[in-house]
């Protein structure tokens, strides 16, 4: 492919196709989905920057609540003659397929981007296949496909010029995260070029055919039978040429940039004889296995315009010699003939051309496609008997053909680099910058892909970034890499980090100097980097880190090492980059974070080390035995080492479901610093315990033999003589994040070094965890008393200091033996429901919550259909238990128990019944009697449930606001949290209308511009719910009463938690937040009240507010970077915003203190 025009650009797949979306729209409709939220955050930002469009004019962008509603958007914006655009990916696309009917039909031009991702069904998936555009594809949108990030730049102007000229809708679609997400060097088509290739003519006859009252007319009218068919064929003759129309333009822009392409390009020799066929960035891996293989026969067929299909181009590009054709789809269609892409190419072939198709399935969620993958499809292709619906890539026995070892085909000068980090260390990042200022400073070429888990911080990332002196069109994870870098100690025993190191390559650890590493490197691994002849490095980056005030920030520490080792740029010219890039990087941070960071890349070269050891001694080393694993342990034992690409789909359970308890065997060991209890201190409040999102630290109640000598004091409270207490945490599952030292009001908590206290902990812990819970002797709606209770969510993965989790875990001590969770999608799915970690356990009778996710629009719909499920089986349980006790068809306690239980069928107090019920119950002889076998089927529903909601205000305030106003408007018993982070936390930290007006958050970059929507002051006008207003880490004894009052309110209750969150960027991190909750309460950002519409029937106010009368300073809110940012960013927005939002603050504390009657 040339690449002699433009401007070369180091930017990812999102950012080529978006900076054309920019420059070929006027307006915007947008709603954060991962993974095409980027696309909309860059729309928002060069907005604020001032860019302009090829009109000479900012786009004018909106954020809906939903995409459907963005869609409905871009349908009236498209109406009236703007040229529109919007991005969306998976369910979001499937909820915009109503409108993309009504917008194809009608012919109104806009154009849809979609970074293509699997969509949900057992599980939520975010990563890639081909599943929600080949649900879209009967929508009658053209579908355009690009396979790289240098198409994705491309095409995007085909696609949006071809539109404009036509005055059609399309759909750009690309690989999700594969393409969207790669970093790669591309080359810039400019404003100026753009603009000569805009047809104005077009333009101006959409303008005169668009919706006005000027040349009015009417669109959407009802049909009769009459007239329904001959409209459905009416659009065809829009539609009839826009193939041709397409490749037209493809030669038009090819003019501009020397890059053309087809809507199907054929890669291959006239004389070929076999052909593969598929769509996105899995071309790239199967073209260049041709290009290394020549003389292999195989042709390939990359589609680029998917929709619509044409026959005969099909059968024009493939050569007359080919005699057998393998079609690959990246989706699997469970109920159909065959997928969707093998029906397309086998209608295309019927009566046409007699050729053996053959059809397998690849790359489905982001499964890589590497070249040992392409191999083996080949073979499997040319071979005597080529095995049909295959799959390639997964371990399964019906369907896998053979697989060789990982090989690449990429020239030998290019330089494969892998680095192993953790959520929110900075890897990431640091990489991003690291390849953009390789490929803007040097003649070389360069790719970044990355890898994650779902944890949204602590978990695994990977950095795979490649650079060399030719383009890199490699869509695939690193085979064989020259360095690799591991940034956590704890990942040496965890994961085989050499797997992929070549010989004679670099390996490097951030690690202790004093690390004895012949106890710190598994035998195995020290034999592989022996075979290697590996050179080995180490770098003390966390107590640099430390000492520098950027504690576990390391990124930029390990950056420094790797441009000091890998070679890639000379020291004195990439120092002064690195400076210069962290300042932009870090702009929002503040001055200090600037040069603290800065600081960091001076020192960091000093502190590198190698390893010098001795290679014979380590040849010579007998590895450990693999151990073996079998069922649901062998899939968490190979997630937690991550080979779970190596679990075959018969060992993946029904489902996806998850058993519980799984979470505690993960052990993340992601703490550099966890606390240390001084007994002498302790008061023995569980203040520590109770504000932990984790359960790691725990309050235990011991009998003195259960103590096993650890120190222990002796418990306080004369239902509590005689027993020990102790404050313990679990080492291995703590986070490190100091929320629950800065919450002990005796500080009896210091957080020490892990390596100082991790054996004598991980002791004591094992004593602590082994005695039997005490829980029941004590008032478990206390403060106190709650935190010796049993939390049945334990070792969660949300980010250190997490403000959500908490509360919920409060929950599942308080009532978790007869929960129901319904979860909305967003972190708090993600934190407690990663495959297979279920950290959501039971107590000693098998009880603890049932939790479900069905999606992030339908929450309140889907727990409220748990409701009257459990209420309709319970309600009919009611006459068979009378029945049964009428006819004294049982007697003794069994009847007696039942007796009491009909008294109390709709309480709290069923739950103690019903216990002793059940084992009497098992033992029944039902002698067939048809209403004794219903009681004993339904015995696990008699005890009275509690159903409750949970979801951030992204769910609540927008996408499932409507939902859950018809459910709490219902007067059903339905409970709910909403976890209020005030942005759309999972996504990436957007703006959301509970986001605080002059917030900075991404699609408000320049501050949010409006005030925060009040929805407690909504569901209040309902009269019948119960509404509190909480910040469990500003006040934790008014969080537990609204829980308690939700709970037993006899209708709808709703509890809105501010929960702090790391897009915050709270200055002193979320450890402190404890006390930072306070200050907000104390200067008006939070007002922490409960609503009781019991208290009117006692003539009293129904509000009360339970913070003191505030302040009203915003000093505390700029001790988070989301509103210091706007001060330093933009200080004239700040000028006018600040002031608006403090008078925001007031009157809204005006309007609570008037309904409560507060003078």
């Amino acid at each position: 492919m040339i690449r002699n025009f433009g401007k070369r650009i180091p930017g990812d797949g999102s950012q080529s196709a978006a900076s054309i979306a920019y420059s070929l729209s006027e307006a915007s409709f947008i709603y954060p989905i991962t993974p095409a939220t980027v696309m909309g955050e860059l729309i928002d930002a060069w907005i604020a920057q001032g860019r302009k469009n090829v009109w000479g004019n900012p786009v004018h962008m909106q954020m809906l609540q939903s995409e459907g509603g963005a869609v409905a958007s871009v349908h009236g914006s498209a109406s009236v003659g703007t040229i529109t655009t919007t991005f969306t990916a998976s369910q979001g696309l499937l909820l915009m397929i109503p409108d993309l009917y009504k917008i194809a039909a009608e012919n109104c031009p806009a154009v849809i981007h979609v970074t293509a991702r699997s969509i949900a069904m057992s599980g939520l998936s975010i990563y890639n296949d081909h599943g929600d555009i080949y649900a879209a594809r009967c929508t009658n949108m053209p579908m355009i496909c690009s396979n790289g990030v240098q198409e994705a730049h491309d095409i995007s102007a085909v696609v949006h010029l071809t539109s404009i000229k036509l005055g059609l809708p399309m759909i750009h679609f690309f690989d999700g995260f594969r393409t969207s997400h790669e970093i790669n060097t591309y080359e810039e088509i400019s404003n100026e070029e753009l603009k000569k290739l805009v047809d104005e003519d077009a333009i101006n006859r959409l303008r005169w055919r668009s919706m006005n009252p000027e040349h009015p007319t009417v669109r959407g009218p009802i049909l009769g039978p009459e007239h329904v068919w001959q409209s459905c064929e009416k659009p065809i003759k829009h539609y009839r040429n826009i193939d041709k129309e397409i490749e037209d333009m493809m030669d038009r822009v090819g003019k501009v940039t020397g890059r053309y392409y087809k809507p199907m390009e054929y890669i291959g020799t006239p004389n070929d004889e076999y052909a593969v066929i598929l769509l996105g960035s899995g071309c790239d891996t199967v073209e260049e296995y041709i290009k290394t293989h020549p003389g292999c026969k195989i042709g390939l067929v990359k589609i680029h315009v998917y929709r619509p299909f044409k026959a005969e181009r099909l059968l024009k590009c493939l050569p007359p010699s080919v005699k057998r054709i393998c079609v690959l789809d990246k989706v699997r269609d469970i109920v159909g003939v065959r997928e969707p892409l093998f029906l397309d190419i086998s209608a295309s072939l019927q009566n046409n051309r007699v050729l053996h198709l053959i059809g397998g399935r690849y790359g489905i969620g982001s499964k890589d496609f590497a070249p040992q993958h392409v191999e083996a499809v080949m073979k499997n292709l040319v071979s005597d008997k080529p095995k049909d619906g295959f799959t390639v890539g997964i371990p399964n026995p019906e369907t896998e053909i053979p697989v060789g070892k990982p090989t690449d085909y990429l020239p030998k000068t290019t330089k494969q680099c892998l680095f192993y980090g953790i959520g929110s260390d900075g890897t990431v990042g640091a990489n991003k910058q690291a390849i953009k200022l390789i490929a803007s400073n040097t003649k070389l070429y360069g790719q970044a892909y990355f890898a994650y888990d779902a944890h949204k911080s602590g978990g695994l990332t990977t950095s795979h970034l490649r650079f060399g002196e030719t383009p890199i069109d490699a869509p695939y994870l690193i085979q064989q890499a020259d360095y690799v870098a591991c940034h956590v100690p704890s990942y040496l025993k965890k994961f085989n980090l050499v797997g992929q190191l070549k010989e004679n390559g670099t390996f490097v650890m951030n690690i202790s100097k004093d690390t004895n590493f012949d106890e710190a490197l598994p035998a195995a691994m020290r034999k592989k980097l022996a075979e290697l002849n590996a050179k080995v490095y180490y770098v003390d980056a966390t107590a640099l880190s430390y000492k520098l005030g950027i504690p576990g920030r390391i990124n930029m520490i390990m950056q420094t090492v790797f441009f000091g080792l890998a070679n890639v740029l000379p020291q004195e010219k990439c120092i002064p980059l690195l400076k210069e890039s962290i300042a932009k990087q870090y702009a929002r941070k503040g001055k200090d974070v600037i040069l603290k960071n800065q600081e960091a890349v001076d020192l960091a070269l000093e502190g590198i080390n190698e390893l010098h050891y001795d290679r014979q001694k380590w040849l010579a080393l007998e590895p450990e035995a693999e151990k073996e694993y079998t069922g649901f342990n062998k899939i968490v034992q190979y997630s937690i080492m991550n080979r779970g690409d190596e679990i075959s789909v018969d060992e993946l359970p029904d489902y996806c479901e998850m058993p519980p308890s799984t979470s505690k065997l993960e052990k993340r060991g992601i703490a550099v610093v966890v606390p240390v209890w001084d007994e002498k201190k302790c008061v023995q409040c569980n203040q520590c315990a109770f504000m932990c999102p984790h359960a790691v630290i725990r309050s235990y109640l011991m009998t003195p033999e259960e103590t096993k000598g650890i120190t222990t004091l002796d418990a306080k409270g004369k239902e509590l003589k005689g027993l020990k207490y102790r404050i313990q945490i679990s080492p291995m599952d703590c986070t490190g994040c100091g929320v629950c030292a800065n919450s002990c009001p005796a500080k009896a908590l210091t957080m020490t070094p892990i390596e100082q206290i991790l054996d004598e902990y991980l002791k004591n812990y094992q004593i602590c965890s082994s005695a039997t819970n005490k829980g029941h002797l004590i008032n478990k709606y206390t403060l106190r008393g709650s935190q010796f209770q049993l939390p049945l969510l334990e070792f969660n993965g949300a980010c250190q200091g997490c403000g959500e989790p908490a509360i919920i875990k409060l929950l599942t001590q308080l009532y978790g033996d007869q929960l129901y969770l319904a979860a909305a999608t967003g972190c708090d799915l993600i934190w407690s429901a990663t495959f297979p970690f279920n950290p959501y356990t039971t107590n000693k009778y098998g009880h603890g919550p049932a939790w479900a996710n069905s999606l992030f629009e339908d929450n309140a719909e889907f727990g409220y259909g748990m409701l009257h499920g459990v209420m309709a089986r319970r309600t009919q349980l009611l006459p068979v238990i009378k029945r049964i006790l009428d006819a004294n068809k049982i007697t003794g306690e069994l009847a007696e128990l039942l007796r009491k239980l009909l008294t109390v069928y709709e309480s709290k107090e069923s739950h103690e019944i019903v216990r002793n019920i059940q084992p009497l119950l098992s033992k029944l002889d039902d002698q067939n009697d048809e209403d004794l076998k219903r009681l004993k089927a339904n015995s696990d529903i008699l005890a009275k449930k509690s159903i409750w909601l949970m979801g951030g205000d992204g769910w609540a305030y927008d996408i499932g606001y409507g939902g859950l106003d018809h459910v709490m408007a219902t007067g059903q018993p339905v409970k709910c949290i909403i976890l209020d982070t005030e942005v759309y936390s999972n996504t990436g930290g957007q703006c959301s209308k509970s986001t605080q007006r002059s917030a900075v958050a991404n699609f408000a970059s320049a501050g949010y511009s409006k005030c925060k929507k009040d929805l407690g002051a909504i569901m209040i006008t309902y009269k019948n719910v119960y509404v509190a207003n909480t910040c469990l880490l500003a006040d934790p004894n008014q969080a537990l009463k609204a829980l308690v009052e939700a709970e037993e309110y006899d209708g709808p209750a709703i509890i809105i938690n501010y929960t702090p969150c790391i897009n915050h960027g709270v200055k002193k991190g979320l450890g402190d937040t404890p006390t930072h909750c306070k200050e907000l309460v104390k200067n008006g950002y939070l007002i922490l009240y409960r609503y009781d519409p019991r208290r009117e029937k006692e003539g009293k106010p129904a509000l009360i507010i339970d913070s003191k009368e505030p302040k009203f300073d915003l000093k505390p809110m700029m001790k988070e970077n989301r509103f210091a940012a706007l001060t330093d960013i933009y200080p004239k927005q700040a000028e006018i915003k600040n002031p608006e939002l403090l008078e925001d603050l007031q009157k809204r504390y005006q309007y609570y203190a008037k309904m409560a009657q507060r003078k």
